[in-house]
């Protein structure tokens, strides 16, 4: 095994890990310090501001913004895609979500701080979404079946998750779906690109290499 195929492997592990059992396990967890462990009275900025879990809220949010930065950014080398756009989209959401979590939910305290905190968790939504959206569009040009594939499992992940916001709101439930199922998408795509026949994970990853010795 060359050490390009054991880094993928690695890091495929690790992504899988902290996507599929870290990230909705701490969500779980964190939600439990809500008024009863209940998921739809409050969300996760008000357990956080109300119920003394402030620290724990900021480390969801770091947490979660860098995962899927980092697994954003690894697919890309992989597929040799280096949009401005998505870019864009997703470093303006990490910092997005970021900045939500360090201001004040304290409607009562600080109004504007407040508003604030509640318009760029919407943005941070919108702008992760928009730019998962772009990379998937970008696999039509390798892999029909690929791209195929990427865009069901992504409308899947935008309906379920419009379900779950009609139903229950926006609340700690819809949070810990929504958080979860982009990083089960995120999941999908890396097992979807690995089976890809137009893609050389190891060869992706050499090229990488060499341009960042340039």
């Amino acid at each position: 095994m060359s050490k390009y195929q054991k880094r993928a492997k690695n890091l495929k592990l690790i992504f899988l890990i902290v996507g599929l059992g870290v990230i909705p396990l701490y969500a779980i967890i964190f939600s439990q310090f809500g008024p009863g462990g209940n998921l739809i009275l409050v969300t996760f900025s008000q357990i956080g501001a109300r119920y003394g879990a402030i620290e724990l809220f900021i480390i969801w949010g770091i947490l979660t913004s860098l995962y899927y930065l980092a697994f954003l950014s690894y697919l890309t080398v992989l597929t040799r895609f280096n949009n401005f756009i998505m870019n864009f989209l997703i470093g303006f959401g990490v910092i997005s979500m970021l900045v939500t979590v360090f201001l004040p939910f304290a409607p009562s305290m600080y109004p504007r701080a407040s508003k604030t905190h509640n318009l760029l968790a919407y943005v941070t939504a919108v702008s992760t979404l928009l730019g998962l959206v772009v990379f998937v569009g970008s696999l039509y040009r390798l892999d029909l079946r690929l791209f195929t594939k990427s865009l069901i499992a992504l409308l899947l992940v935008i309906g379920i998750s419009i379900i779950v916001l009609l139903v229950f709101g926006v609340s700690s439930l819809f949070q810990i779906v929504f958080s979860t199922l982009l990083c089960v998408l995120l999941c999908l795509l890396l097992l979807f690109i690995e089976k890809s026949p137009h893609i050389n994970i190891e060869q992706a990853l050499y090229d990488h290499d060499q341009d960042k010795e340039k």
